[in-house]
C-alpha cells in the first residue's frame, strides 16, 4: 500500500512538500510546484489515499471566500475548526489572508483527485504532531525530524525542508486513516479533518 501525504503551498510558484510512505513507514521525499506535477505523480503512482495540509472545505453558509460575496457574513469557522480549538490546538482560520487561495486551491485539488478515484482526507500536521507527542516545526526542522524518527518513520535525510517534514506528517495520518487509528473532526456535510489518536 501506498499513502502520500501533500504539504501544500498557496500558490503553484511555491514548493509543496510530497511524501510517499509505506506500510513499514519508511518515506521518500521531495516538492513540486504546478497542481499538474501533483497530478501525473498521483495518476502514476495510485496511491491509497492522499492526505493533504490544507482546508478542502467551506463553513456551511460560504459560497466562496471573496470580500464582495454576501456570503462573507455567513461565518469563517467549521465545526472541525471549532473541535481543533475546543482542543487548544493553534490553527490559521480560513478566511485569513493567504488561507484564502490555500483553501481554494485545496478545494480544486482534491475535486480533480477524487474525480480519478483516489480518496482525499484533509489534515493537519502541526495538530497532529500535537496529538503523536512529537515537536512541530516551529521547534526546529531537527527537533521535528528526530521526533518523526522516534515513532518509526525511516528514510528520512538531514537535509529536508520543513514542506517534507510536513508531508511526511501528512501521509503517516493518512495511514493511520486507513487502518482506522484516528479521529475525525467535525461535520461530515461539511467537511472534516482527520486527526491521530492521542498518544
Amino acid at each position: 500500500m501506498k499513502f502520500i501525504g501533500i504539504d501544500l503551498a498557496g500558490v503553484e510558484t511555491r514548493d509543496s512538500g510530497i511524501c510517499i510512505l509505506d506500510e513499514d513507514l519508511k518515506a521518500k521525499v521531495f516538492t513540486l510546484k504546478s497542481d499538474d506535477e501533483i497530478i501525473d505523480c498521483i495518476i502514476k503512482l495510485r496511491p491509497d489515499i492522499i492526505a493533504i495540509d490544507a482546508p478542502l472545505s467551506l463553513p456551511f453558509g460560504r459560497c466562496c471566500l471573496k470580500d464582495t460575496c454576501s456570503c462573507r457574513n455567513k461565518g469563517h469557522l467549521r465545526e472541525c475548526d471549532r473541535e481543533l480549538l475546543r482542543m487548544k490546538i493553534k490553527f490559521f482560520p480560513i478566511t485569513l489572508g493567504p488561507m484564502r487561495k490555500l483553501t481554494e486551491r485545496g478545494i480544486s485539488l482534491k475535486e480533480i483527485i477524487e474525480r480519478k478515484g483516489i480518496k482525499v482526507i484533509e489534515v493537519y500536521p502541526g495538530g497532529a504532531q500535537d496529538m503523536l507527542g512529537i515537536p512541530r516545526k516551529q521547534k526546529g526542522i531537527n527537533e521535528l525530524r528526530k521526533g518523526l524518527m522516534k515513532i518509526g518513520i525511516k528514510g528520512i535525510s538531514k537535509v529536508i525542508s520543513d514542506h517534507e517534514l510536513d508531508a511526511i506528517t501528512s501521509a503517516l495520518v493518512g495511514k493511520m486513516y486507513i487502518e482506522g487509528d484516528y479521529l475525525a473532526l467535525g461535520n461530515s456535510k461539511e467537511g472534516l479533518i482527520i486527526m491521530p489518536r492521542k498518544r
